[in-house]
């Protein structure tokens, strides 16, 4: 599986202040493009960015929430351990920014980003359509 030929897309996408947000609702890549998404938190409390496979918002979501229970959940950035999560960032803290660096899956279709902080997925969640 040769990375596409295509440029690497590069965005900045950030937390919206005080809001359970996402800056960037939802943006396209190709199949098997490069991504390189700076993910900034300007917010007062601690979020990550997970990409999930299509349609398991609510499942990858529920696992999360099930992680506040479990001691070390803080430790593994509440990201819970499913096949659904395909790439992630660590949790940031207020103020910090993180980069995360993928190849676009092949297959296309609308790919959930979602934060799994316990909770925060329900409002904070956006799409990766990847189409050709």
């Amino acid at each position: 599986n040769p990375a596409s030929k295509e440029p690497t897309l590069e965005l900045a996408l950030s937390v919206v202040r005080g809001q359970m947000k996402f800056s960037l609702p939802s943006f396209t890549v190709k199949p098997s493009q490069r991504v390189k998404i700076t993910f900034t938190n300007p917010d007062e409390m601690q979020h990550n960015l997970v990409v999930i496979r299509p349609g398991t918002t609510e499942a990858v979501g529920a696992l999360a929430d099930a992680m506040a229970k479990t001691p070390d959940a803080a430790e593994r950035n509440y990201i819970p351990p499913t096949p659904d999560v395909i790439n992630s960032t660590k949790l940031i803290d207020p103020q910090q920014s993180v980069t995360l660096e993928f190849v676009a899956p092949r297959q296309t279709g609308d790919y959930p980003y979602i934060c799994t902080f316990p909770g925060h997925w329900r409002l904070m969640q956006g799409t990766m359509k990847v189409s050709p």
